[in-house]
């Protein structure tokens, strides 16, 4: 139904825990530059989706996980040093995290329901994510030992999901079917603690994915509203609306760097399959790092 559940319809199989066999630091080693080793990323090339890494401008792939489930959207920790992501079957899915080159693994939530789109809080000691734990998809907060759960929105029947802070940690912006007549989803902004909840975009399209500019003044996301998925800005109390991309392929799922002021974004300019770009924030100079035309390669995260 929206763009964010692709994914999870790929999930096959049944559920196991990822393993590291696919890096070690004798086959190839990840930059030790900080600012080389930005862009983690999704990739279907070895035939279910796994997490990889590389240097801003493309170079230097490194895949992290190798197993035979999916495994989602990764994320960078504060100081670069983790990466967390959800792994196994859907509708049972884990949030794991493990260390930069892809060793240390652990499951720190293990539980029989779904958890979705984590993400680090600023200061790298809590894990944002979306979970159907108590019956339909809220957003949570929870301790790296899986400790101090706090639920943040309280919803029933509603899809609350792609949850990620402002830079300074004081806001939260999701996406949500609250309100929605049509199923689509808006983007929402509420404050860390789940209060004042208000509503960013009003459309009967899909509006969806945000993430927040390096200085928490403005958040770009997805939206449809055109005919076709393409990735919008906005300021961050929702004036200002514009796209900044404009093609008949699929833009989404963007990311706002915070160390690059770089948007990097999935986009099906190239045989309808999903390769990884960035662009400026207003849009200019968007350039393809992976190109292609048999394999997804989907969901960056840029540092």
């Amino acid at each position: 139904m929206m763009l964010t559940l692709v994914a999870c319809q790929k999930e096959t199989g049944s559920f196991y825990s990822p393993t590291q066999s696919s890096v070690s630091a004798t086959q190839k080693e990840i930059s030790s530059n900080k600012q080389q080793r930005m862009v983690l990323f999704n990739s279907d090339r070895d035939g279910d989706y796994e997490v990889f890494v590389m240097n801003q401008d493309g170079s230097n792939l490194v895949q992290l996980t190798q197993n035979s489930v999916l495994d989602g959207r990764a994320t960078w920790s504060s100081n670069g040093q983790l990466i967390a992501f959800v792994s196994g079957t859907a509708g049972s899915r884990d949030i794991y995290v493990m260390n930069a080159n892809g060793h240390g693994l652990r499951n720190v939530s293990n539980t029989s329901a779904d958890e979705d789109w984590v993400e680090w809080s600023p200061k790298g000691n809590k894990l944002l994510f979306s979970s159907n734990r108590d019956g339909n998809y809220e957003i949570y907060t929870m301790d790296l030992d899986a400790d101090n759960i706090t639920r943040l929105t309280y919803r029933p029947s509603t899809y609350d999901g792609w949850a990620t802070y402002s830079p300074d940690g004081t806001k939260i912006a999701f996406h949500s079917n609250l309100g929605a007549t049509t199923g689509a989803t808006e983007v929402f902004v509420m404050n860390a603690d789940g209060s004042s909840v208000t509503r960013l975009t009003n459309n009967a399209a899909l509006d969806q994915m945000p993430s927040w500019s390096p200085d928490g003044s403005q958040i770009a996301f997805m939206s449809s509203r055109d005919g076709n998925p393409n990735i919008y800005v906005m300021n961050a109390n929702g004036s200002n609306q514009m796209a900044i991309t404009n093609n008949a392929a699929s833009d989404a799922r963007p990311s706002w760097s915070r160390e690059l002021n770089k948007i990097f974004f999935s986009s099906t300019r190239v045989a309808g399959k999903w390769n990884i770009y960035v662009m400026n924030p207003d849009g200019t100079a968007q350039t393809a790092l992976t190109n292609e035309t048999t394999n997804n390669n989907d969901y960056p995260f840029a540092k």
